[in-house]
């Protein structure tokens, strides 16, 4: 993953409101939400809601599918999971292993 993506990722999360809907459609991942539902989960305006899923969208860190007539939004869960297990290994405490792990093998 290059530093511009890990950059973007973490800027469009940033916001709080963002993070909440993450972790709003997380909590019934792979079921997905209605925007109505993600709104009065998280206790905000309708229209700020798909402001701020129209931004996820662009990122591709939130999906849409139409489901029976139903807009109903998805955490892409593979890319978090793909950008918080590069910044654990890169930046966490996985890195002290791997750079342990590369002393002792002379790299």
């Amino acid at each position: 993953m290059e530093a511009k993506q890990i950059a973007r990722y973490l800027g469009a999360m940033s916001i709080e409101e963002r993070v909440q809907i993450i972790k709003c459609l997380i909590e019934v991942s792979p079921e997905g939400r209605e925007m109505l539902d993600i709104a009065a989960r998280i206790e905000l305006g309708a229209a700020a809601v798909f402001k701020q899923l129209e931004s996820l969208m662009g990122l591709e860190l939130v999906s849409v599918k139409t489901i029976e007539n139903n807009k109903v939004y998805f955490a892409n869960a593979a890319l978090l999971d793909q950008l918080f297990d590069h910044m654990y290994h890169h930046y966490g405490p996985a890195r002290d292993k791997a750079d342990a792990a590369v002393e002792a093998g002379g790299h």
